[in-house]
């Protein structure tokens, strides 16, 4: 992983499959799929952004971010949303776990697997009440994972709480990679209508989430709009002082 932004991402596609595939066969760790609103979040929130670059490996979730990073570092980055994830990986033969969200849209996670032909038995769920992050058993919460040892365990609370949720059960769990995917649930059951290719295409997708839900994404976007400038400036910034220290060191010596 590289940072960008202050936060450590690996923007290759292959090798974050990779280190969570692998892990997850007797390591450990936890997977964060970093929206705007993370990464406006760890700008103003230390701990928040140490928990973040504690993780196993970081996804980029929002493709104003990867057209960002892109501009300022002179690459051609792109985006691996949750959703797309979770998509893939589901359908995966493992013992997985789902933690969070509700019984409803387990039941239908379950259901679309099956009518697609995968055998959905080793599918398990946690439902868990509506309680601060401090506030839950980290141990009992274990056990039950302890007992099937699943290899995906995919967290869907929402960020910032997902994130938090995750580094604080990490010490309890024998094995497996936590996956924070937050809504990508309910787009895979069609909760959340699923999002469009020419919002893709277009960087758009914020603009798809404020149509689709107004009310969660609004308060959320005014946020965005206020402080993601500013993490833009300042790396930008440090990219350029980089690149000039950069030039120092290898100006030749008379």
């Amino acid at each position: 992983m590289k940072k960008y932004f202050n936060i450590n991402f690996q923007f290759n596609h292959q090798e974050l499959e990779r280190t969570i595939e692998e892990t997850s066969r007797e390591g450990k760790g936890y997977c964060c799929f970093v929206d705007a609103t993370s990464l406006v979040y760890s700008f103003k929130n230390e701990c928040f952004r140490k928990i973040l670059n504690n993780s196993l490996v970081n996804s980029c979730d929002g493709s104003y971010i990867a057209m960002l990073a892109s501009k300022i570092h002179k690459k051609q980055l792109k985006e691996y949303i949750g959703p797309d994830f979770f998509k893939k990986f589901i359908y995966k033969p493992y013992p997985q776990y789902v933690i969070g969200n509700t019984q409803e849209v387990f039941n239908k996670i379950k259901a679309k697997l099956e009518l697609n032909g995968s055998d959905a038995s080793s599918l398990f769920f946690i439902p868990l009440p509506f309680k601060g992050v401090d506030e839950f058993d980290y141990q009992e919460i274990a056990n039950k994972i302890n007992q099937i040892h699943p290899r995906f365990i995919w967290v869907s609370l929402g960020a910032p709480k997902q994130e938090e949720f995750m580094e604080k059960l990490l010490p309890f769990i024998d094995k497996g990679v936590m996956i924070g995917v937050g809504a990508a649930l309910n787009y895979f059951t069609g909760e959340v209508k699923d999002i469009p290719s020419w919002a893709r295409k277009t960087h758009s997708i914020w603009l798809y989430r404020i149509f689709t839900e107004p009310k969660k994404q609004l308060k959320r976007c005014k946020e965005i709009v206020l402080v993601l400038p500013q993490v833009y400036r300042k790396e930008n910034k440090l990219m350029k002082e980089n690149r000039g220290n950069l030039r120092i060191k290898i100006k030749p010596s008379l």
